[in-house]
């Protein structure tokens, strides 16, 4: 029997990391494909930061945002975490024919209201519609270019000792849109936010930084863990997240450390500058907090009441169509 595609290589996991090792694309002189951007050296100093994303959300508008505001953010993000200033962003549309044209209009001012805000233009872009039934409503794919000082890019080798930081509270993209497609009652709403304000403050004291999108906060530190060839324990009391946030992954049985984000990063500081970092992000986020710290080994551990336990990258399902 062929192998088939399932909703778990789309999941942010191990069985997407495979699938994508897989492909082993042709890459000449790009650096950091396997990032959340990849580079180029563009002379001078210089690097182009590049990156792309596509949205298949469900459903489509949530409390607090819709698929435009989180393609716009999630796309700025990736630039952002590695240390650049986005300058522009292509947008391109895949609709189903029937969907309503207020809709849309919806879906495109939350994006022309972001770009304005932030000064991101949104410099190109393509739309096609297909048939009804031949897509879900509606498919965003966005790309970003920036550019950065190679001495900038947040790619920095992370050492024993240093804090692992959190920007704020798990959980809060993932619970606003669960909500509208379970029915259920919350006041929570989404976290998607661009993230440019943040990293402009702390880009100089921290050494690397990842959005927790998909596969959450569980495949950015496995990601880092493997990457920089180190260990890392984190401390379940000091994991920000929100008493409804907990109280709803429960009653879902859905892991917390594994739900995404759009407006939340992982960072990581040395021991010296993490104080300073965790008091910057608190004025954009008062749950920001230092959540645990690199050691030696090769295992991301969560230190619990009960014990410790390891977290491992986060595999099947997970939750499909949060981003």
């Amino acid at each position: 029997m062929d192998d088939i595609i399932t909703l778990a290589h789309g999941s942010g996991g191990k069985e997407m990391q495979e699938l994508i090792n897989s492909f082993n694309f042709f890459k000449s002189s790009w650096k950091n494909t396997f990032n959340d951007s990849a580079t180029y050296d563009i002379g001078k100093g210089k690097q182009l930061v590049f990156t792309t994303d596509s949205f298949t959300v469900d459903p489509v508008f949530f409390p607090g945002g819709n698929i435009g505001h989180l393609a716009f953010c999630g796309t700025v993000n990736d630039l952002c975490v590695m240390g650049a200033l986005p300058l522009g962003l292509s947008l391109s549309l895949v609709i189903e024919e029937g969907f309503l044209k207020k809709e849309l209009d919806k879906i495109i001012n939350s994006i022309k209201k972001l770009s304005k805000e932030y000064s991101i233009p949104i410099a190109t872009g393509d739309t096609k519609v297909m048939g009804k039934g031949k897509i879900d409503k509606i498919v965003i794919n966005t790309s970003g270019v920036g550019v950065i000082d190679k001495k900038d890019l947040l790619t920095k080798k992370v050492e024993i000792g240093d804090k692992i930081i959190l920007s704020g509270g798990l959980g809060e993209h993932a619970v606003s849109l669960l909500s509208k497609r379970f029915d259920y009652e919350t006041d929570i709403v989404t976290d998607s936010k661009p993230l440019v304000k943040e990293i402009i403050d702390v880009k100089q004291l921290i050494k690397t930084a990842k959005d927790a999108t998909r596969g959450g906060i569980s495949a950015v530190l496995n990601d880092i863990s493997a990457k920089n060839r180190v260990g890392m324990i984190i401390y379940e009391e000091d994991i920000p997240a929100k008493n409804q946030v907990v109280k709803i992954t429960e009653m879902l049985g859905i892991n917390l450390y594994e739900l995404a984000c759009e407006g939340r990063f992982v960072c990581i500081a040395d021991e010296k500058t993490a104080g300073e970092v965790v008091k910057k992000l608190k004025k954009f986020n008062n749950s920001a907090a230092i959540i645990g710290k690199v050691v030696s080994g090769d295992k991301v551990i969560v230190q619990t009441y009960l014990g410790k336990r390891i977290l491992n990258v986060p595999t099947g399902r997970i939750v499909p169509r949060i981003c």
